[in-house]
């Protein structure tokens, strides 16, 4: 047994569960079976746990711009729905992100780091989009790098804002934020960039009824 991943996988369980501030190393290690002097072995402290586990986060995404590869809106929709993946493994994460933020300013530094990579990466995914006529030329009533932000503002804080929508309220309720993210993508869509939209709704919808035909 590798304990130190086992710490990460349990502590995640129990964060996920209860949230990050109000799980203590002793709540880890009773869970688990260890001895504190086990867990402190592989981790010093908690926030040296959090910066494991901020790694990890960070290895387990993926490209915003891939290199030598054909990239098409397929894309799009495969890097939000992996990102929309490691929120739900990680999800006291996003839920605490602010908390942390102020909370481990130094730790947190690498994840406020990465995420301008990925602004930066992202801008050069929508100039690849307009440059291969998927999406319409950037103009004065078209600022992309606002786009941008609302694509990253929306995804990062959905499980935040699902979780205090009172779903009795309401008759549906998204299980991704990826219907809503092409929702904000679709005006800027060109008649080529919309065909292939409709091509990804189709392979879904299609992937979706052979599941179901295996279920």
């Amino acid at each position: 047994m590798n304990t130190k991943s086992e710490i990460i996988k349990h502590a995640v369980a129990l964060f996920n569960k209860k949230g990050f501030f109000n799980v203590s190393i002793k709540d880890i290690t009773e869970t688990m079976g260890i001895s504190p002097g086990n867990f402190t072995y592989h981790f010093k402290r908690k926030e040296h746990l959090l910066s494991a586990i901020q790694e990890e986060i960070l290895n387990n995404a993926i490209e915003v711009m891939p290199k030598n590869q054909y990239v098409t809106l397929f894309h799009f929709e495969e890097m939000f729905e992996k990102f929309y993946g490691i929120q739900q493994r990680y999800r006291f994460f996003f839920l605490d992100i602010l908390f942390l933020m102020a909370e481990y300013p130094e730790i947190m530094k690498a994840y406020k780091l990465a995420t301008s990579r990925r602004f930066e990466d992202a801008r050069n995914l929508v100039d690849h989009f307009i440059a291969s006529q998927r999406l319409i030329p950037e103009e004065v009533r078209v600022d992309y790098n606002i786009v941008i932000r609302t694509l990253w503002m929306t995804s990062t804080f959905w499980s935040t804002g699902t979780s205090i929508i009172d779903q009795k309220s309401i008759k549906e309720v998204e299980d991704s934020p990826l219907q809503t993210l092409w929702g904000i993508l679709l005006p800027y869509l060109t008649e080529k960039g919309y065909n292939e939209y409709l091509e990804i709704i189709q392979y879904n919808k299609t992937k979706m009824d052979s599941n179901l035909k295996k279920i």
